[in-house]
């Protein structure tokens, strides 16, 4: 007879040590320094753009918007497998407890949540709304309190059988949401006694009445558990690499055209190092947010020469988290049986890199131009990717290839 409190806390345990071991990985990649330095930089410049905000800036209407998205939006845990289908389905009247060990552990990392990103829109709201400790208590307890609320209507909300029908509750959820959250920001709580009134109905007498009438969607819950690990490997895979994520390869032929396949041995893998980077998983939305991000500090940053300074950490940044790539083909026997020497194929991958690395920065440095006018740092941007490809990425190749290759 399966114990479902033993099976419970034997795949959260495991899924913690799996987690534990990527973040260890993670704490040991120089990409983790880059972004605490970019987050010690960033934080220095948002007090100065608070002040630079000015008086009837929408603060309320903004933090109403992003916590509605945010407490409508509840995913679940539940650490399903494949197998479940076939071994949980027939004891299903005997789930109740795994499952609530699962809304229970999604709770508590909802509420941290809530709570890391509310901390971090704090200045907004002691700027233009409320300052003061008591504020903070206060504001912090009703959207956690809100977000136990999303996250219990949303577990029965997932027991309608269809996309559509899920979707026009959480439409609704998130009107009440907004409203909530509006009133919230404008501190006014007599009415949110109302509202609290409402989620109460809709607790117990709305989606309460689903779990009378629906059991529970394994083909549903099974496919968001796969999706939820999925999103987790991808963060991973930024810093390490990841046996279990499972690249997903897009069309996209009007870019794919830029990598033309050539017989030549020193120019054959460079095309496929393209056509990965153009059509796998998510390499391309990588490099653009990052230039985008880069953009922001950019524009943020007062003009001058630590601007390179910054542009040198976003390629670093780059780097780091496109090394995965090269050992995307590892156990890939065609990969292998190619009569293609290994220091070929290393070589092809650093100068693809390299070509990317300096579009990068040519990207930033017109960026830098058309926002100061300031032509000499503007040139040495593509001149720092240059010098960075030359110096330092054949440094950090020798490192990272022949320890995954």
């Amino acid at each position: 007879m399966i114990d479902v409190k033993k099976l419970w806390t034997k795949r959260r345990n495991a899924h913690l040590t799996q987690m534990l071991k990527y973040f260890s990985l993670m704490a040991n990649s120089g990409l983790i320094v880059s972004l605490i330095l970019l987050i010690v930089i960033g934080s220095i410049y948002y007090a100065k753009l608070l002040q630079a905000l000015p008086n009837d800036f929408p603060a309320v209407f903004i933090l109403t918007i992003i916590f509605s998205i945010w407490l409508t939006k509840s995913p679940i845990r539940t650490l399903l497998k494949e197998g479940d289908l076939v071994f949980l389905l027939p004891v299903e009247s005997r789930m109740k407890q795994y499952f609530s060990m699962a809304i229970s552990s999604s709770i508590a990392a909802g509420a941290f949540s809530t709570l890391f990103i509310f901390t971090l829109l704090w200045p907004i709201v002691q700027v233009f709304i409320h300052d003061g400790w008591k504020m903070y208590v206060i504001f912090s307890f009703f959207l956690i309190a809100a977000k136990i609320f999303n996250l219990f209507v949303s577990w029965e909300e997932r027991r309608l059988p269809y996309k559509s029908h899920q979707m026009n509750y959480r439409i609704m959820r998130f009107i009440v949401n907004f409203v909530y959250a509006y009133l919230l920001f404008n501190e006014a709580y007599l009415f949110l006694i109302a509202i609290f009134a409402i989620m109460y109905v809709l607790k117990n007498f709305v989606f309460g009445f689903f779990k009378k009438q629906h059991g529970y969607q394994w083909e549903m819950l099974l496919a968001e558990e796969q999706a939820l690990k999925i999103k987790g490997y991808r963060l991973v895979n930024y810093f390490t690499d990841v046996p279990a994520l499972k690249q997903t390869v897009h069309r996209r032929p009007l870019l794919n055209r830029l990598a033309v396949f050539s017989f030549k041995k020193n120019n054959a893998f460079s095309a496929l190092y393209m056509k990965t980077f153009i059509r796998s998983g998510d390499y391309l939305g990588l490099y653009v947010r990052l230039i985008l991000l880069g953009f922001l500090f950019i524009y943020l940053i007062p003009p001058g020469w630590w601007q390179l300074a910054v542009v040198f950490l976003f390629f670093q940044m780059f780097s780091l988290q496109l090394f995965t790539l090269y050992t995307q083909y590892r156990w890939n026997v065609s990969f292998m049986i190619y009569p293609i020497n290994d220091t070929v194929k290393a070589k092809a991958f650093e100068n693809w890199l390299k070509g990317l690395l300096i579009i990068q920065g040519l990207v930033y440095g017109v960026f830098y131009w058309i926002l100061t006018g300031d032509w000499i740092v503007a040139i040495l941007m593509p001149v720092a990717a240059l010098v960075y490809s030359l110096v330092r990425l054949p440094a950090m190749s020798k490192k990272h290839i022949p320890m995954t290759s």
